[in-house]
């Protein structure tokens, strides 16, 4: 679980973290400003100062917050004068957001606050759709409004363009002042403050909800307050019921509200939706016990927490957050249930774990034994983790004994930190009095890189003149242009390195409040933070004569086997597994068998019997087994065993529980890996692929390699003795310069005539929605005995050339001979019985090579092919299972891979194996492993003149309930978790995050099924839509380290050279599209240290570096953009260049590598930049590969491809019928290639090859 942090006060004001991966209390930079209160979410903290004004800090985002501003700029066309600004009566305005109904005259877009910054000017969007419009960047429709074309047409009478320009959050790490409600601070000071409300079911991602309380009892709501927009818009007052004063409130992670009420009694906010977020009314809850009121609430997720003015601790149950909503029952609970320990105040996390601070000690505790079955827990456990505080801060809460011991090494403290505090003098100045300029700078960040964000203009501390302006300035935002222009502090963060060696002063702290809504704690691993008393400092365990003692006791047995003469209790060279199942052959129905597993010492035999098991169904070697692999259904365990040599290639068993299912993949997979001699961590240069069930697999084609070369060439002997002509053998390495086959064989006495052919893949032509082929020959052989003549031709689309002739046959009917093709950059050297024969120059490329034929009355011996790549059958590929689950995997050659799940959190692979389904003997350095994807159904509606909308259609329409495409029947009592490994963890909830966008009520109307969807019913929509969705989640293991917080769309890793643990490129797309990289990635330290931010005007969807400084991307427009400027110094570049996409193609994903760069469009198209070079990297044009009936025929429901990975020296691709292919041909004369290989029909959905 990712590092998340845990707020306090100590009782001098002061604001402290403590990491869930660290030990110590760290405090935040002090600016002048003590605080009294704190509420926190992830990244964002607000806060309620002593001068009882309200106060944000948003720390520790690797994205900056980044807004574009639109604005659409209008004209229509008059007659004489052309299009001009001059708009009708009933136009929309001339500058107007994208419906036209809000006017965004760009004079009258202004900062937000000083705490925002532009960049750059406003610009123009020069594409649509993906599509490059001129340099105007204008778009033509008949009328407002319409559909827009990049082309003026005859009836074009209107006419727009967009406007853009980029807005920076500039106060990260920074206190952050929210202007008061009157003008005069004093006049109405808030009391109190509270955040939540980031999980509001069906809420816009982002939202928070911020509640304030007033000295004048006014309660007041906070609008517009998102992760985009940190400060929010404005105040709003929530009236109150009469007669009752809140003193304090809170706010949970659904948005659910309990506030604590003078005279001891509570109110809960009911009717917080996505709809009304300030809910709409307020109920009244009485208090635990009459002698004693409440004094403070804490909210959770489905939990709420009291604590009464004799410090009583109180648990409500009955509250669920989910459906407090809707439900006053779920909000309001059900009653109270006392708790043991005084408590002087409570706060709940998201998760429902609580903290609290101790009424007669002042210490932190935590509460332990808190889940889902007991909100309760079992009981409370002192936090122990030193404070340490920092004199860059103030040293207020150090006495002066402590601050001048801890001042004696001022000269060994980093430099940077000399630089923001230039004397002490001028520090305890600053620490005792308002600051004369701005002190909230960022501590450091976690590379122990510093600096200082000075404004241009610093004045006295009075935050009085806009929405969030900035502790430390006093400016407003429309006249005062020049404050809060800071240097970028992207890299910044809220703390030092655990290993910075600064220095710091540890004292006691007696806390004031501890503030729980940022801190997620895992109740099965919990933080170093519970020493109990009494136990040994780590000084103590490092004392040189307790590790003698431990070292003796490691030493004490001798090193040699001391039972190597024994017999072994068991014999495991020899066992038998059988069991029950049921059994696909070929065919859609299972039957029912009995399955044998037999393994004699390095091999095993599968035999699949019949239910009377005597008889034999199948039967096949483990060594001609290539795959094990999960294909369940829901309620149906099921494995496909992939044995691609053999009839039938494919077969799937089905069990009858998942139990005995995982047992026999167990079986199967450790009996697999012992034939083919693979354990342990994979090679570097291996192959990862993801299936559709999320399952992880990899391939190592070193083994291959390694027993195919011999003195820098591969060799292959095939034996070919008893094989029957005509005989196709594919050449999976081809026949490049280089390389050599020979054949050698037997004519038969009674021969007319032979032919050996090496043949390309055939091309295909679309002619009236049917494909022709023609065929294509590299080399016809073709020795005709009755003419006594052998003749040498190409085919070349279906046509011969021009024959060559050769009167004299040195092979003869009824003898033996050698046949031998050397290839060469000229032709085919061909030698028969050892002796040279003639040179064919090449017709074809012979790159494209890929068959060697026979036919006639011939029998072949042997073939030896002899070639400088190594010759690899995608097929013969043997595939391993590691644990965990995933959606995207990349590697690169130096064996560092990142993963993505479905939940796009990242995951690294930690050089562990095993996991999921595998013994503990069978796995190493496997960790926990969460994820979790929804379910979706489709309710569908159409609209009668009688009744309205209803479900019942016509004959013709979809079913009403139903996939996306309406074709599947699909209901949601039908839809069950596909493992015991699943759970659910929502009930159904109806989706507002539709693309296209939704009404009030989730639904989505159009012309007819199946259409383009809009969210505001027209007179002409007939038919309406809306989805619904269910989450589930996974929890399993595998050899993977979670990383950070940063939700991930897509990444790419590069070695920067060739050299030994060399810095690696990362490139990374986080979850809004913005790209990132990685900083201090490498083979030692494959999880990097920090994410720096690359600014991009648009929002990317794919990104792939092949050279390091080769960076290509997929905008979400569909357009293709590369990077300009990388150098090993710069790995971030300077700017994006766009790359106009292949026309009336929208681009979904990109792959670089020094072989080129491919990509995908949204049709399941494959394209190849043609012409890419180190002088022109951008090249010249798209060259569209679409998918030919040998693709089209691979699997079922194959319509195209789905994903592309290049590496350096092969392209491999997934089509979305699940079957994973490698291009053949590819060379620098025809860098689109020539066919596919196949491999095995595995269900993939995503594979890397990128360390080949």
């Amino acid at each position: 679980m990712p590092s998340s942090l845990l707020f306090a006060i100590n009782n001098e004001g002061r604001v402290h973290t403590l990491s869930t991966s660290g030990s110590v209390w760290r405090e935040l930079p002090y600016v002048g400003q003590e605080f009294k209160k704190l509420s926190a979410v992830p990244y964002f903290l607000w806060a309620l100062g002593g001068d009882h004004q309200v106060y944000v800090y948003v720390h520790g985002l690797d994205i900056p917050i980044r807004v574009r501003e639109e604005s659409y700029e209008n004209e229509r066309w008059i007659p004489i004068e052309g299009f001009t600004s001059r708009l009708l009566p009933t136009d929309r305005y001339h500058f107007s957001s994208v419906d036209g109904t809000v006017d965004r005259a760009i004079d009258k877009i202004r900062l937000p606050s000083m705490a925002w910054q532009w960049e750059g000017d406003w610009q123009l969007e020069l594409t649509l759709a993906g599509q490059p419009l001129d340099h105007n960047g204008w778009t033509y429709a008949v009328d407002f409004p319409a559909q827009y074309y990049p082309k003026k047409q005859w009836k074009s009478c209107v006419r727009r363009r967009l406007w853009v320009r980029s807005r920076r959050y500039s106060a990260m790490n920074s206190w952050c002042a929210i202007a008061p409600l009157h003008k005069d601070a004093t006049t109405e000071p808030f009391i109190d403050i509270s955040v939540g409300g980031q999980s509001v079911m069906g809420a816009e991602p982002g939202t928070m909800l911020v509640w304030a309380v007033t000295s004048h009892n006014r309660v007041m709501f906070r609008t517009g307050v998102t992760t985009k927009s940190p400060e929010g818009a404005k105040w709003i007052s929530i009236p109150v019921p009469p007669g009752c004063e809140i003193n304090q409130l809170s706010v949970g992670p659904t948005g659910l509200v309990w506030a604590a009420l003078l005279d001891g009694r509570a109110l809960v906010r009911i009717g917080v939706t996505r709809d009304s977020l300030s809910g709409d009314s307020w109920v009244e809850i009485r208090g635990p016990v009459d002698s004693s009121r409440i004094i403070q609430v804490s909210v959770g997720t489905c939990a709420v927490w009291a604590v009464t003015q004799d410090k009583q601790v109180w648990f409500r149950k009955g509250v669920k957050g989910e459906g407090a909503g809707i439900s006053e029952e779920l909000a309001a609970g059900c009653g109270w249930v006392e708790m043991v320990g005084r408590m002087s105040l409570v706060s709940v996390s998201a998760n429902d774990q609580v903290w609290a601070v101790g009424a007669d000690d002042r210490a932190i505790y935590f509460r332990t034994g808190v889940s889902t079955a007991d909100l309760t827990g079992k009981r409370w456990r002192a936090l122990h983790a030193p404070l340490q505080v920092s004199r860059t801060s103030s040293n207020a809460s150090l006495n002066r004994d402590k601050f001048h011991r801890s001042c004696n090494s001022l000269n060994q403290r980093p430099h940077s930190i000399s630089e923001i505090t230039s004397g002490i003098a001028e520090w305890e100045e600053q620490s005792h009095s308002a600051p004369t300029a701005p002190t909230s700078l960022p501590v450091g960040d976690l590379t122990g890189k510093h600096f200082e964000a000075q404004l241009k203009n610093p004045k006295a501390w009075s935050p009085v003149r806009s929405v969030g302006s900035v502790v430390g300035t006093e400016a407003h935002p429309e006249t005062d242009d020049s404050v809060w222009q800071a240097e970028d502090s992207g890299n910044s963060s809220l703390f030092y390195a655990e290993d910075e060696e600064l220095c710091w002063a540890e004292c006691e702290a007696s806390w004031a409040w501890v503030e729980a809504g940022a801190c997620t704690v895992d109740p099965a691993q919990l933080p170093n933070w519970f020493v109990e008393a009494g136990s040994l400092h780590q000084a103590e365990l490092e004392q040189p004569w307790r590790l003698k003692i431990l070292e003796d006791l490691r030493t004490r047995l001798p090193t040699q086997a001391l039972y190597s003469n024994y017999h072994l209790a068991i014999d495991t060279t020899s066992w038998t597994h059988s069991g029950e199942a049921r059994v696909s052959l070929n065919t859609p129905a299972f039957a029912e068998c009995i399955l044998q597993l037999e393994w004699v010492h390095t091999n095993g035999i599968l035999t699949i019997l019949n239910p009377d098991g005597a008889t034999t169904m199948h039967q096949f070697s483990i060594s001609d087994m290539t795959c094990v692999q999960c294909c369940s259904e829901p309620g149906s365990p099921r494995l496909a065993l992939h044995t691609p040599h053999l009839s039938p290639s494919y077969m799937r068993l089905q069990f009858s529980s998942d139990t005995q299912m995982e047992e026999w993949q167990a079986h199967l997979a450790n009996v697999c890996s012992q034939v083919h001699n693979i354990s342990e961590k994979p090679e570097d240069t291996s192959i990862w692929a993801i299936t559709n069930l999320g399952d992880i697999f990899v391939s190592n084609s070193l083994d291959t390699e390694s027993s195919q070369q011999q003195d820098n060439i591969y060799i292959q002997e095939i034996d070919l003795a008893g094989k029957q002509v005509p005989l196709n053998l594919l050449l999976h390495a081809g026949c490049i310069p280089g390389s050599e086959l020979i054949l050698t064989g037997c004519i038969a006495d009674d021969a007319d005539r032979i032919a050996i052919n090496l043949d390309a893949h055939s091309s295909y032509k679309l002619r009236h929605k049917a494909h022709t082929e023609l065929q294509n020959t590299n080399l016809h052989f073709n020795p005709r005995f009755a003419d006594d003549v052998i003749v040498r031709n190409s085919m070349i689309d279906g046509k011969w050339g021009e024959e060559e002739r050769d009167d004299e046959i040195p092979i003869k009917r009824g003898q033996e001979f050698t046949l031998k093709l050397i290839c060469s950059s000229e032709g085919y050297s061909i030698h028969i019985n050892e002796k040279p024969y003639c040179i064919y120059k090449h017709r074809l490329t012979p790159y494209a090579a890929s068959v060697l034929t026979m036919w006639g009355k011939v029998q072949p011996f042997k073939l030896i092919i002899k070639s400088p790549l190594p010759i690899l059958d995608p097929k013969d590929l043997f595939w391993r299972q590691l644990g965990g689950h995933l959606r995207r995997i990349e590697s690169c050659r130096t064996g560092v891979t990142w993963g993505i799940g479905y939940d796009h959190t990242a995951w690294v692979y930690n050089g562990g194996w095993g996991g999921s389904f595998y013994g503990s003997l069978d796995s190493h350095s496997v960790n926990p492993m969460t994820d979790s994807q929804d379910y979706r159904v489709y309710e569908n509606q159409r609209w009668n003149p009688v009744t309205g909308y209803t479900s019942t259609g016509l004959p013709t329409d979809r079913h009403m309930w139903s996939d996306a495409t309406g074709k599947q029947k699909r209901t949601r009592d039908q839809v069950k978790l596909l493992s015991m490994h699943w759970q659910w963890v929502s009930d159904w909830l109806i989706d507002f995050h539709v693309p296209g966008g939704v009404d009030r009520e989730g639904w989505q109307y159009a012309m007819d099924f199946p259409s383009n969807y809009h969210a505001n019913k027209q007179f002409t929509d007939y038919v309406r839509r809306r989805r619904w969705y269910r989450r589930c989640a996974i929890a399993t293991t595998g050899p993977w380290q979670e990383l950070g917080h940063t939700k991930l769309l897509d990444v790419s890793l590069e070695p920067v050279d060739s050299s030994a643990d060399c810095a690696i490129s990362v490139w990374a797309l986080a979850s809004g599209g913005q790209a990132m990289i990685r900083v201090g990635v490498s083979q030692s330290n494959p999880m990097g240290t920090v994410w720096e931010h690359v600014n991009s005007d648009q929002a990317l969807s794919s990104i792939s570096c092949g050279p390091y400084n080769q960076v290509w991307a997929i905008g979400k427009n569909g357009c293709a953009y590369w990077r300009v400027g990388i150098r090993s110094d710069k790995l971030d570049g300077d700017s994006w260049a766009c790359v106009e996409p292949p026309s009336g193609a929208q681009l979904k994903q990109i792959s670089v590598g020094q072989i080129g760069v491919w990509a995908v469009d949204n049709m399941g198209r494959l394209y190849v930049r043609k012409e890419v070079s180190h002088v022109f990297p951008e090249g010249t044009s798209w060259h569209c590969i679409t998918a030919d009936p040998p693709v089209l025929s691979s699997a079922s429901n194959t319509s195209g491809f789905k994903q592309v990975s290049v590496g350096k020296t092969q392209v491999w691709a997934v089509t979305d019928g699940g079957v994973a292919m490698k291009r053949h041909g590819i060379c620098p004369e025809n860098p689109a290639g020539t066919g596919w290989n196949l491999g095995i029909t595995g269900n993939w959905q995503h594979l890397s090859v990128r360390a080949l």
